[in-house]
């Protein structure tokens, strides 16, 4: 009932229109005719007795039969509880706000303690927080509030220490499931901080040794750990790091209690599931490259202390804490054996250890399904194709069974993986790019017979077998098809609203209700395969209008199906980014036309999708990053128009290199800034400051880098500058994600210094090369591991430039300089060397 009424917001919309009028409508109409001294169906009343709501006759004429003595006894009732007139009043305002981060503004603005139902409503799963700072500041509150388990002796007030404000074991994991819901959907590294909300729950309980207080602190524990495998909702597998330094910090203080609390199955089963998603240790590396080139692939001895190892040292963590959980008395089952599987082990035989996220896990009766599980998660711990399709035959003629759609999916996902490039270094089990294929010196005939079907044969098979493609067989099905005619058949065959499936065929103007029927997973796919299918320029070749249409097409559906006011159009940013991304592609086509004006097309599509993500869903760092790639593709191909133009005509272009490169620059400035905002909690003082990260979203090196050159690209050497002041105000977070890449962070970390060097330095004035070069000397004293690069560590990033951009780029601006008076030129390149 709670979560049905109250908001101001709720009511209002359930009023516009019919369907949502029938859906609430009961609910309200129940609770006004209650007169229970219940404090939510008193606030339930009180709020609705302060609205227009004559077009309600029922619920109007309910609110109109209580007399005013009758609220006069309620109000007396509610201060014999140590409530007064004056805090519903104050629950109405806080639920009056206009979203939920106004909401929980208005609840932590007072000191003093609310109604645990007005937490667990501002905190249900449908509602929307924007700022990070509102998840830390409802935290930080409840931590200090409603925590204690037991009144101080001095109190006076019985209310403020009633079962309506200290939070119980109930209350807490409903509000523990619902704050993982809103972390994991908007701040994934905020998990961490719910864990250390967690652990300080459980230090405060009562400390008695009494069996039902330690199983109580064993309930959450648990609960908590399962609760901390669930995957983020966007870049699951990259934050899967913070899903288990949560479940570690749980782990460390439970082994720092008097009695450490106990570990069930189910959360032995989710620290695995946490472990098979994160990058190999170096220890797990070193096994990686030891894998023998056949299969299974067992450990080869490269010297005297490889022989000495057993296969257990060899295990990696997540196989250990498989075996942690049979010494704990748990066997295993089909699901724990799918775990083994992407963790390295599958019963006595070896396979891939693979990154992954967990896979999908059947319960109850249906528990025998796992079985497929583990049959899919063998397909997936290979290293190609025919590593593949002979763990997938092997299986089948093993147990009889024939493959579900599961095991298909995993299959067509082998098929369609891409050849690791020679020049990577990733390991087996890294990505889903595809190994060599070890032939062993086999005949043609062994190796016809081992080779897997072409994706168009594997899927005939699987629909003669009566499974249809959904879930994630459609996915990759569909962002994989090699033309439209070919997607259009899987979504076909899948059983969605036919329709649907011609609503979404070029040159149709779909309606918002047929679209709505296609799941959001598969409108993505679709959107990637529009974006992968649109041309490449093809020197002056001219390309058809019904290809060129496609990426718009894709842009048009979005905005019909991710329409701005709509939930999924303010929470779902994956196609938007996926359009960004193929806009920024360097040589994609879009118009016929020069690759000046094709480039500068794309630029004025992204800016315009740009919009459009931020009225809905909001940016991110990888959207924000493809419109920096977008703008520097333009600028180059508009630099390299002015160069031919200048050798033609003698003179020299000094025009910008994209056009309104003000108003460009001010828009990336403007999202860079919201990006770059650090999370701050509530302004009132307080004693409870729960560790959390600084910023709501992971900027890291790859878009510091690349915005970077997009304001040199953009001749915006005053905003480089500030971007350099950014990075050495937050050097240690820029370092900790350069560590979370590994060599590659601090090498882009390199970049983006050589980078100003190269194209912003030069147009500096003296006192800003001094003032710059203060503040490394600075940096460099108390953590010493930035240093500004030589001239000849610049001179190698402008050339190492395949494409030329950097070196045309650098031409132009020391062009420029030199133009200058002769004595301000001089004081430029004086400063600029000072400072190496």
């Amino acid at each position: 009932m709670e979560s049905n009424t109250l908001s101001n917001n709720e009511f209002k919309t359930a009023s516009e229109t019919d369907w949502q009028k029938k859906a609430y409508r009961r609910a309200f109409e129940y609770g006004v005719k209650q007169r229970s001294e219940r404090l939510p169906l008193l606030l339930l009343q009180a709020w609705l007795a302060r609205q227009d709501i004559r077009n309600e006759p029922g619920i109007s004429a309910s609110i109109r039969s209580i007399t005013p003595s009758e609220w006069s006894d309620r109000f007396r009732s509610l201060a014999s509880r140590g409530w007064s007139k004056e805090d519903v009043d104050h629950w109405i305002w806080i639920l009056s706000g206009d979203d939920g981060d106004i909401r929980v503004q208005r609840l932590v603005s007072t000191e003093t303690p609310k109604p645990l139902f007005l937490i667990t409503l501002l905190t249900r799963s449908d509602e929307k927080f924007r700022k990070a700072e509102s998840l830390l500041s409802l935290m930080e509150y409840i931590s200090k509030h409603h925590l204690d388990h037991k009144p101080p002796a001095s109190s006076n007030n019985i209310a403020l220490f009633s079962s309506n404000t200290t939070m119980t074991v109930f209350h807490f994991l409903i509000l523990l499931r619902r704050l993982v819901n809103h972390a994991q959907r908007r701040w994934p590294r905020s998990i961490v901080t719910v864990a250390r909300f967690t652990s300080d729950y459980i230090r405060r309980m009562p400390s008695e040794t009494g069996a039902d207080n330690y199983y109580q602190k064993c309930k959450i524990f648990n609960t908590a750990l399962l609760l901390f495998k669930r995957p983020a909702a966007e870049k699951p597998l990259a934050n899967m790091e913070f899903n288990w330094r949560a479940q570690r910090l749980l782990l460390a203080m439970s082994d720092n209690l008097d009695k450490p609390l106990i570990i069930n199955k189910a959360s032995y089963r989710a620290v695995r599931e946490v472990m098979v998603g994160l990058r190999k240790s170096q220890a797990e590396k070193s096994v990686a490259r030891r894998y023998a080139k056949s299969w299974p692939p067992y450990r080869q001895d490269f010297d005297g202390l490889d022989a000495k190892r057993t296969a257990e040292d060899d295990y990696s963590r997540s196989v250990k804490a498989g075996i942690l959980a049979k010494e704990a008395g748990y066997p295993d089952d089909h699901y724990d054996q799918a775990l083994g599987a992407l963790g390295g082990m599958d019963s006595n035989s070896p396979t891939v250890q693979t990154r992954s996220l967990p896979p999908r896990e059947s319960k109850d009766e249906e528990q025998d399904q796992n079985l497929y599980s583990r049959w899919a998660m063998l397909v997936r711990s290979t290293r190609n194709r025919q590593e593949a399709w002979k763990v997938f035959n092997e299986f089948a003629s093993r147990t009889g069974k024939t493959p579900n759609i599961q095991v298909y999916s995993e299959m067509f996902i082998k098929l369609q993986a891409r050849q690791i490039p020679e020049t990577s270094n990733a390991l087996p089990g890294d990505s889903r790019e595809s190994f060599p294929i070890h032939n062993a010196n086999y005949s043609e005939y062994e190796l016809a017979r081992l080779s897997p079907p072409t994706v168009s044969g594997l899927y005939d098979q699987m629909i003669s077998h009566g499974v249809k493609p959904e879930g994630h067989c459609l996915y990759t099905l569909l962002g994989n098809a090699k033309s439209l005619e070919e997607g259009t058949r899987y979504l076909r065959d899948s059983g969605i609203d036919a329709s649907s499936v011609k609503a979404l065929t070029l040159f149709k103007q779909p309606s918002y209700q047929a679209l709505w029927k296609i799941p959001l997973l598969t409108f993505k796919s679709y959107i990637q395969l529009l974006c992968r299918l649109q041309p490449d320029r093809r020197g002056h070749q001219k390309i058809l209008p019904d290809e060129l249409l496609r990426i718009r097409h894709a842009i048009r559906l979005a905005r019909i199906r991710l329409k701005r006011g709509s939930t999924e159009g303010s929470t779902f940013r994956p196609p938007w980014v996926i359009i960004l991304r193929a806009l920024a592609r360097p040589h994609i086509c879009v118009i016929n036309s020069t690759r000046a004006n094709n480039d500068a097309e794309a630029l004025a599509m992204a800016m315009d999708v740009l919009k459009s993500l931020g009225d809905t869903a909001g940016v991110d760092p990888d959207a924000f990053m493809y419109v920096c790639r977008t703008v520097q593709k333009a600028a180059l191909s508009r630099l390299a128009s002015q160069e031919s133009q200048s050798r033609e005509s003698g003179g020299r272009e000094v025009g910008p290199l994209i056009p309104n490169a003000e108003k460009t620059s001010n828009k990336l400035k403007s999202i860079f800034s919201q990006l770059g905002q650090v999370v701050r909690t509530s302004e009132i003082e307080s004693e409870i400051r729960l560790p959390s990260p600084d910023f709501l979203h992971d900027i890291g090196p790859a878009h510091l880098h690349t915005y970077m050159r997009t304001l040199a690209f953009l001749e915006d050497s005053a905003a480089m500058k500030e971007l350099l002041q950014w990075m050495f105000t937050h050097r240690a977070y820029v370092d900790e994600e350069a560590e979370r890449i590994e060599p590659r962070g601090h090498a882009l970390v390199a970049k983006t210094l050589c980078a100003f060097q190269a194209f912003a330095a030069p147009r500096l004035e003296p006192e800003e090369h001094e003032y710059l070069a203060s503040q490394m000397r600075d940096g460099t004293e108390a953590a010493g591991l930035w240093r500004w690069p030589t001239p000849e560590e610049v001179e190698n990033y402008v050339q190492s430039d395949l494409r030329g951009a950097s070196q045309r780029l650098q031409q132009r601006i020391l062009a420029r300089v030199r133009a200058k008076p002769s004595g301000q030129e001089s004081r430029e390149a004086a400063a600029a060397a000072s400072w190496q």
